[in-house]
């Protein structure tokens, strides 16, 4: 059994998640302790215990442990179930997005569907657009392709979000993402749930009046929903490339002026740009996963401590050599 100290490095859910994942595709168990250590609220959250629950319904895995608050956990998967339709409810605006990360490379090429309910657009996650507009599209680049559908929004702290991932196929290679190639153009999607659909707009013009210094095309959609269960906005943009995607997104926040949201995720977009890199800070820690599966590297604009983290966890399962090269930007190497 794989002995892991919750809080080495980083010290957060993403450890826990990444040995969820590599758990379920190597059957290898594993026990880890101090649960999110260096959190404030330490261990299993209803977030982290959800991933748990996923994976050992996927998985029909025995468990010690899974409960909110839990500082250790024994998790011994069997084999990954061929189909099924599955349900998710974090309970919370908890992120429905770090869940979907933990299970999607679990359920490719099979017939398997997950709904799962929480926070879509919550702080301290991907949003559920950075997911569709440049997690996904980067993920066809090494052979993965499949659905997600935003059935409902969820903001904090309402949460209430549905979202449905399902057709996810995979002819997997290893891939080589160095460079992002000159700029083509910008798409986004700013989003208001329950509140005035001016609040959309105004975060769409201030960030087109940062980006349009850029010199490329920039169109970004509305998407205006009246009767969701929580309240909130934010904006999410994507940078096309010749050979990848970088992106950024901002949220909405109570005495917070939409043209503040919509400043934010342009500038931090440009930020990342100047880097040279060819993914983002957020991608460098998503892709990692599988290019240490796959075999592959690629280039990210600033090395985390998240990021070193993660190295170190999937060492643990795979029988794989990885190699990190500069910090700003960062070449990731696995083979």
């Amino acid at each position: 059994m794989i002995e892991i100290d919750g809080s080495y490095g980083e010290g957060g859910g993403q450890i826990l998640r990444t040995s969820l994942t590599l758990s379920a595709l190597t059957k290898k168990p594993f026990r880890i302790y101090n649960v999110r250590a260096k959190r404030q609220k330490p261990g299993l959250q209803r977030q982290h215990l959800t991933a748990v629950e996923a994976v050992k319904a996927l998985t029909n895995a025995k468990t010690k442990g899974d409960f909110v608050g839990s500082t250790e956990l024994i998790f011994e998967p069997q084999d990954i179930v061929e189909s099924g339709h599955f349900t998710f409810n974090i309970g919370t605006a908890g992120s429905v997005t770090l869940v979907l990360q933990t299970v999607l490379p679990i359920i490719l090429n099979r017939k398997i569907e997950i709904r799962l309910i929480g926070g879509t657009d919550v702080p301290k996650s991907p949003t559920i657009d950075y997911i569709r507009l440049v997690f996904l599209p980067l993920l066809t680049k090494i052979g993965i392709r499949g659905d997600i559908n935003v059935v409902k929004r969820g903001h904090y702290p309402e949460g209430g979000g549905e979202v449905i991932i399902k057709n996810f196929k995979a002819d997997p290679t290893s891939f080589s993402i160095n460079t992002f190639g000159k700029l083509v153009r910008i798409i986004g999607i700013s989003h208001v749930s329950s509140l005035p659909s001016h609040i959309a707009e105004r975060q769409k013009t201030s960030a087109m009046s940062i980006l349009a210094k850029l010199g490329v095309e920039v169109s970004i959609d509305l998407d205006i929903r009246e009767n969701e269960i929580s309240k909130g906005s934010g904006i999410t943009l994507s940078a096309i490339g010749e050979n990848s995607i970088i992106g950024a997104d901002s949220l909405g926040e109570r005495g917070k002026r939409a043209e503040v949201v919509g400043e934010e995720a342009a500038e931090l977009l440009v930020k990342e740009l100047k880097t040279g890199a060819a993914t983002d800070s957020h991608m460098g820690d998503m892709l990692m996963l599988y290019a240490s599966l796959y075999g592959g590297e690629y280039t990210s604009s600033y090395l985390t401590q998240h990021a070193r983290t993660n190295a170190e966890i999937i060492k643990k399962f795979l029988n794989v050599s990885v190699e990190i090269i500069g910090e700003s930007p960062y070449l990731f190497k696995a083979k």
